[in-house]
């Protein structure tokens, strides 16, 4: 997740501006070349690219490097879902101004629906997102005792597992991963607002809280996943699968229903002030107002 807001002001979840197809100068039209229907040139594609992969990475590797029980440390549900806060902050503030750092599918989804992504670039997103968090993760494993992994196994679903509690009912899980991860959806769609380019100050910081405080909320029902690419390398270098299928359901669906809800329920137009309605004026509505004020 980031902070860039769609008009600039704003760093968090935004998408790098695309290019134009235009002309213009050679320099320009060479800028302006869209590599594989993306809408950006190659150089900003493959920015785009590293940058997901890498905050996907990230996120796997320092946020389940919290959850690992060895070295005298026994993690806690609290000392989890802050260490995946404040995690996510990092990978906003370091790659929010190149790509958006979604690194969550659910939010590319979300993105998408919302409009911001064209296809070819959610496709790319999903690539850099999954192929990061398996590297991420395997990376933890190369750096750490696999006697901890194999405890872990031993003792539950594994180091980092996301698994719904035995108390829960299946539909019961996947409600709570639904909902959660419609929480966070809605949240990146406030800042996608149009009204909201005006008070992104400090939003990796607002990230880490919300994020930290879904985590701690859910933590204990469903792992509080929010992210098929945060389930899915714990899941594969672990080869644990509890009820793997709802997080590559729920929190993608919530993904393309709540930006829907929000997009035609509340977002609305940031309105103008009077210089910038003078500026953005059409030429007829120039014209029809000179007109107006000549008549008699």
């Amino acid at each position: 997740m980031s902070t860039n807001h769609q008009n600039g002001k704003d760093a968090h979840l935004s998408m790098p501006e695309q290019h134009s197809r235009g002309g213009g100068d050679d320099d320009g039209g060479k800028k302006g070349q869209s590599f594989l229907g993306t809408g950006h040139n190659a150089r900003d594609v493959v920015s785009i690219f590293l940058a997901e992969f890498s905050g996907t990475a990230t996120l796997m590797f320092l946020g389940c490097m919290c959850c690992v029980t060895g070295f005298g440390n026994t993690p806690t549900n609290v000392s989890g879902g802050i260490g995946f806060g404040f995690t996510v902050m990092m990978a906003i503030i370091t790659f929010g101004h190149v790509s958006g750092a979604h690194i969550n599918p659910s939010v590319s989804i979300a993105a998408l629906v919302y409009g911001l992504l064209n296809i070819p670039m959610f496709i790319l997103y999903l690539i850099a997102q999954f192929l990061g968090g398996l590297c991420g993760y395997g990376l933890l494993m190369a750096v750490t005792p696999m006697k901890l992994f194999t405890e872990a196994l031993e003792t539950g679903n594994g180091a980092c597992v996301t698994a719904p509690h035995d108390d829960l009912s299946t539909w019961e899980a996947f409600g709570v991963e639904f909902f959660i991860t419609g929480i966070l959806v809605w949240t990146c769609c406030g800042l996608w607002d149009p009204r909201n380019s005006k008070f992104g100050e400090g939003s990796p910081v607002k990230f880490a809280l919300i994020v930290a405080g879904i985590s701690i909320a859910a933590g204990p029902y469903t792992g509080a996943s929010m992210n098929p690419a945060r389930t899915l390398p714990p899941s594969v270098w672990n080869a644990s699968y509890k009820s793997t299928w709802i997080y590559f359901i729920a929190p993608p669906l919530a993904g393309m229903v709540m930006p829907l809800i929000y997009k035609y329920v509340f977002r609305r137009e940031a309105p103008q002030d009077k210089h910038t309605a003078m500026i953005t004026r059409t030429t007829e509505q120039i014209k029809a107002s000179i007109v107006e004020q000549h008549r008699f």
